[in-house]
């Protein structure tokens, strides 16, 4: 019988964000977050607390105080969520940044 390695094609590496020097965080790629995040943000207006929502499910808690200590603009904000979809739905940044036009 025939063995098929897919393991390379699973997307089981961890996936991260960097927001500045020594700030890396890992992203919860999972499917079962992803549809958690749709879910919970689905009949949301994109506000400024659908995105700390939704960054906290992604990257964890911590990492939400962290980015609310930064004091980030609300263009600041959208360009971390942007980058949250982009590497969720495995797309660039740049074609995720579109979608938000």
């Amino acid at each position: 019988m025939a063995q098929i390695d897919i393991s390379s094609k699973l997307g089981l590496e961890k996936s991260t964000i960097k927001l500045g020097d020594g700030k890396i965080y890992e992203v919860d790629t999972s499917a079962d977050n992803y549809l958690l995040v749709q879910e919970k943000i689905k009949n949301q207006e994109f506000s400024i607390a659908t995105m700390y929502e939704m960054i906290e499910m992604l990257m964890g808690e911590e990492a939400l105080k962290e980015i609310k200590s930064m004091k980030l603009t609300i263009k600041g904000l959208k360009a971390v969520v942007t980058a949250l979809s982009a590497i969720v739905s495995e797309e660039s940044y740049e074609e995720m940044e579109k979608r938000f036009q």
